[in-house]
């Protein structure tokens, strides 16, 4: 007959009902179904992004891996949502560099901590910004759409004044738009979305003329050619759109040195176990080792560069810290 005093100590050392003790569930992971969240809406990089590494990675860790698309506020509620989860590795995050850098760079009050909530599994890929037009738009080039609105400004005469989409307040390609402006001299509305996605159907549409986004968005349709290309913001021309000019081939002084890219990658919550993370970033390695995967998202205008944690961790606070030095100096007017 067991004693009460040993029966209290079993009971103590015991899991609680319906739980698997943590060590154990390390062990064991995974063993059920993991969930992917992207914080914009179908056909952005980071949703692209998503769609082309989650069959292989599930594949690899020997579970399906669900890809859920959270929008709303360019991708913050979803970062918070995924920074408040069980850190178990079920509920993952494809980050962007929006959400990671831009946002929270212009907003120190987006409501989490870019570096410090997240558990970084390693960076996916890089891709320049893609400045993108409907067919219909006069210019041929960024420096013609300069010209343009600069003379639209001047004539006094209630010329039309140019809109342009992007992925939403604070993006890549709002502050990047945004930055243009300020070096440049010339006027644009800034219309933001739920994600590039959303964008790219006004600019198809022909609602919107011009939109901001990560070359992946609407490289297929540059190459079909239902919309044009006027610039890449990288130092180097994007190898699947050779015939789109880099900003700073314009010739321009203000963009001489010029280089800005999107970024995607993955992340789980703080406080995920390291063996865990460890489990993640092996597989994302073997992932984007696929060859399928890597012409895929090659074909699509993205770079596979997967990075260990620690890299990508230093990556995000080195551009947080640019692009706060960049919103600063450069008076940035982020209206929506």
């Amino acid at each position: 007959m067991i004693s009460r005093r040993a029966f209290s100590r079993a009971l103590a050392a015991a899991p609680a009902f319906g739980c698997v003790a943590p060590s154990r569930a390390q062990d064991t992971y995974p063993d059920r179904p993991i969930r992917l969240v992207v914080g914009l809406a179908p056909g952005g990089i980071a949703d692209i992004t998503a769609r082309f590494i989650a069959p292989r990675l599930g594949e690899i860790l020997g579970r399906s891996i669900l890809v859920e698309n959270r929008t709303g506020a360019g991708g913050a509620i979803a970062t918070r949502a995924v920074a408040a989860s069980a850190p178990d590795g079920y509920t993952l995050l494809m980050a962007f560099d929006g959400t990671h850098v831009t946002l929270p760079a212009a907003n120190p009050g987006i409501g989490f901590d870019p570096v410090n909530d997240f558990a970084m599994i390693g960076k996916v890929v890089d891709a320049p910004v893609l400045v993108t037009a409907h067919p219909s738009f006069p210019a041929r080039d960024f420096g013609e759409f300069i010209a343009l609105s600069r003379k639209a400004i001047g004539s006094g005469t209630g010329s039309r004044v140019y809109d342009y989409g992007t992925a939403g307040v604070a993006s890549t390609g709002h502050l990047t738009m945004e930055l243009l402006k300020e070096r440049m001299g010339f006027y644009a509305v800034h219309i933001p979305y739920r994600g590039g996605g959303d964008a790219r159907a006004q600019v198809l549409g022909g609602q919107i003329p011009l939109m901001l986004a990560a070359v992946p968005t609407t490289s297929g349709d540059i190459r079909a050619g239902v919309l044009k290309g006027l610039a890449v913001t990288s130092a180097q021309r994007s190898p699947v759109l050779p015939g789109v000019p880099t900003l700073a081939e314009l010739g321009y002084r203000e963009l001489a040195g010029l280089d800005i890219n999107s970024w995607v990658g993955l992340m789980a919550p703080s406080r995920t176990p390291p063996s865990i993370v460890a489990r993640l970033d092996a597989a994302l390695r073997q992932t984007l080792a696929t060859e399928e995967v890597r012409v895929r998202l090659l074909n699509a205008g993205s770079t596979p560069v997967k990075s260990s944690p620690e890299i990508f961790k230093a990556q995000i606070a080195g551009d947080l810290a640019r692009w706060k030095g960049v919103i600063r100096d450069s008076h940035l007017r982020l209206e929506a």
